[in-house]
């Protein structure tokens, strides 16, 4: 360490408050949990016991404590040993790590106090602070967090930079307020998240003696991931005493106290006030703007580093809102209409029995489902992982299950309405086997396919649509790989060669039963057929009736002169009370004065759990992969199978087609790089039509799932 910080020239000394923040999805694989840990949650911890003189805050999700307590003891009692003896402070938050603006407010205050409850009965200390996922801060939280017992949050130096403070001047504490209703915020410098662990650790305590000058405290709070698990850092940290040396080099700068925000909450006066505005970290405004403005920020913010004060310029500079990935991401926009619909319902069910052990269960399958990870995507996989996806629609399923058994609604019922807040009306169907959303503005197509029994949406498929970074994958390509640890955000790797190829937009979302009129020639893809089509449904809004019926539900769709076409075009939905099936029948009436031929295709899009694995194949000879590509004519029938998961989707139809199936591959961008990610299988039937004028066709086809646990 220098004489310069061993002999600074301030007067006073600088208290620095660092932590670190552990998350994992409730959905995430073991495996990776399991090598988290490993390589980082417990390396820390183990290394802290060493310090005793060193303080520490830290937030760990409750989904990750509940793992760590079953699968990871030793590292669960070890935090709860650094709790108990005063050197670790720890932090509440949203239990499964919500999005907290976007949650009801009983949802808010619930994850809240669930936490802070756990932390308390487990470890014997009530946390004062809180930790708020992604730090995504709307104006209106002072009042809920102060609900739920909390007196003070962590959000970026960023957010106080949106409301025209200067962050080279922040330290200590503000306080906001919402309805009288004061809360204390601290400012992370995002400078030391940049130095912390990817410079040397004096590079980090020559800034710290910098600010010196000018700050009585200092913050940084941020994911314990980057101390073992992104790419590098294990090795710097750990292997090369990276961690070590930072905390020997924290303990041994005479003019830096360390301590805790509570600590310097109960010790120092707030620096002033402060209302902030919406935000988030700067890369998370970054990662919420449509593709063609995320390319233009990064252009502006390229421009502007130039200039002798680009730097500071550069705080000026802001992406979006959070809530724009629910613009940006229909299906992650539906995911969070269905949650808010469920947890309207079961408020209202608690309110009237708010002890009902059924009703507490569902409401933590609820919890589980508003973490925030499958909600947005950024640099982590977030909605491109159709594992997280499947997690969050499968604890809300469960949710709607354990609803429905305690309320004991119809077996068959339905709903009519806007479902997504866009505007439009969408139908709901519900059989006790099968849940289904139906879209009348987007002909008829089918976005939710629910089985029940498995908790599984068939039909989570994720469009292929641009990202800003996909304007660079070639040059990832030709960057090649480099041995500099850095941080993430910094990172941009090809993980596989061919990506450019996959950067394929689709013209429609990746729904089922997607329809049009093809010329009578020529070879359609079963990926993206739609430029070839003389006449598309899925942009053609169609007239709706709905029937109900002995055992059924049916709606009739109908749709005249779609286009200008001189054609009625009617599409038959039905589902049954006792089978899970969802069957759907067309019926082509030719108004026109000349003979009509083509083909009548429809699109299916549908997941299972896997793209690669032998478990998961179509019913075909050979057994073709999900991932496979691949057609066949004269079939009057194709299976999906997924052994892992017991379950066999069959579509079967009456007249002889022509089938070609093909994988929904999207190309996302992970804290690892670039990669190509499996979305489910788009399966697309041909069948000839001829027809004279005042000739009509029809032609059935019906989806039904089986359980395979007991087969052979």
């Amino acid at each position: 360490m220098s004489d310069r910080l061993r002999e600074p020239s301030a007067p006073g000394p600088l208290t620095f408050l660092f932590g670190i923040h552990n998350h994992q999805p409730a959905a995430n694989f073991d495996g990776v949990i399991r090598e988290a840990t490993d390589r980082a949650y417990h390396p820390v911890l183990a290394l802290l016991e060493q310090f005793p003189g060193l303080l520490l805050t830290v937030h760990t999700s409750g989904a990750l404590l509940l793992w760590l307590k079953d699968k990871a003891p030793r590292t669960f009692d070890l935090l709860g040993r650094l709790a108990a003896r005063g050197q670790v402070e720890l932090l509440t938050g949203g239990f499964y790590e919500p999005i907290l603006p976007v949650l009801p407010d009983w949802d808010k205050v619930g994850q809240i106090q669930e936490l802070t409850g756990f932390i308390r009965r487990e470890f014997g200390v009530s946390p004062r602070g809180m930790w708020l996922a992604e730090r995504v801060w709307e104006p209106h939280l002072p009042k809920a967090l102060r609900e739920a017992g909390v007196e003070y949050v962590l959000v970026d130096d960023s957010h106080f930079a949106l409301a025209g403070m200067n962050p080279d001047s922040l330290d200590g504490y503000y306080l906001t307020e919402e309805q009288g209703l004061t809360l204390a915020v601290f400012p992370i410098s995002q400078r030391l998240r940049y130095l912390v662990p990817f410079a040397e650790p004096a590079d980090a305590l020559a800034y710290l003696a910098d600010r010196r000058e000018t700050a009585a405290s200092l913050t940084l709070v941020d994911d314990g991931e980057k101390f073992g698990v992104w790419p590098g850092t294990h090795r710097r940290c750990h292997e090369e005493r990276w961690l070590g040396r930072f905390f020997e080099a924290l303990l041994g700068a005479s003019w830096l106290e360390l301590s805790t925000p509570s600590k310097y909450l109960d010790s120092h006066a707030p620096r002033g006030r402060i209302y902030l505005p919406t935000g988030a970290y700067r890369e998370m405004g970054e990662w919420a703007l449509p593709a063609d403005a995320g390319r233009e920020l990064e252009e502006a913010k390229h421009r502007v580093q130039a200039l002798p004060d680009g730097e500071k310029l550069g705080t000026l500079l802001r992406g979006g809102f959070w809530r724009n990935f629910l613009v940006k991401y229909p299906e992650v926009n539906d995911l969070h209409w269905a949650m808010l619909r469920l947890s309207r319902a079961l408020h209202d069910a608690l309110a009237r029995r708010p002890r009902d052990p059924r009703l507490l269960e569902a409401r933590r399958h609820l919890w589980r489902g508003q973490g925030n990870d499958a909600y947005w995507h950024g640099i982590f996989g977030g909605c491109y992982l159709p594992h997280l996806r499947r997690g969050a629609r499968q604890a809300l399923l469960e949710a709607e299950r354990v609803l429905g058994e305690v309320l004991k609604g119809p077996r068959l019922g339905w709903s009519r309405g806007d479902l997504n807040g866009d505007g439009l009306t969408e139908l709901r169907l519900r059989t006790p086997a099968l849940a289904l959303t139906l879209h009348p503005a987007a002909g008829g197509s089918v976005t939710e396919l629910a089985y029940l029994p498995r908790a599984l949406d068939l039909g989570d498929v994720l469009a292929r649509r641009p990202e800003a970074y996909h304007a660079r994958v070639k040059a990832a390509a030709a960057q090649g790989s480099e041995e500099a640890v850095r941080t993430i955000h910094e990172r941009l790797e090809v993980k596989e060669a061919g990506l450019s190829e996959l950067l394929v937009y689709d013209r429609f979302r990746r729904a089922s039963l997607l329809d049009g009129l093809f010329p009578e020639s020529g070879d359609l893809d079963p990926l993206h057929p739609w430029d070839l089509a003389d006449l598309t449904l899925a942009d053609q809004a169609m007239e709706h009736r709905i029937r109900s019926g002995p055992g059924r539900l049916t709606v009739v769709f109908s749709a005249t002169n779609p286009a200008g076409w001189p054609l009625r075009v009617e599409k038959t939905v039905t589902v049954l009370e006792r089978r899970p099936e969802l069957s759907v029948t067309y019926r082509l009436a030719w108004k026109g004065t000349r003979r009509l031929t083509g083909r009548w295709a429809v699109q299916w899009n549908l997941a299972l759990t896997g793209g690669e694995s032998p478990e998961r194949y179509y019913d075909l000879p050979g057994r073709p992969a999900f991932r496979s590509r691949g057609a066949a004519r004269d079939r009057t029938g194709i299976g999906l199978v997924d052994e892992w998961m017991a379950l066999a989707a069959t579509l079967r139809w009456e007249r002889p087609a022509v089938v070609g199936w093909a994988p929904v591959e999207t190309v996302s961008l992970s804290e690892a790089g670039l990669e190509r990610i499996f979305q489910g299988s788009s399966l697309l039937l041909a069948w000839p039509l001829a027809l004279d004028p005042g000739e009509a066709w029809e032609a059935r086809v019906s989806l039904t799932l089986q359980n395979r646990a007991n087969s052979p």
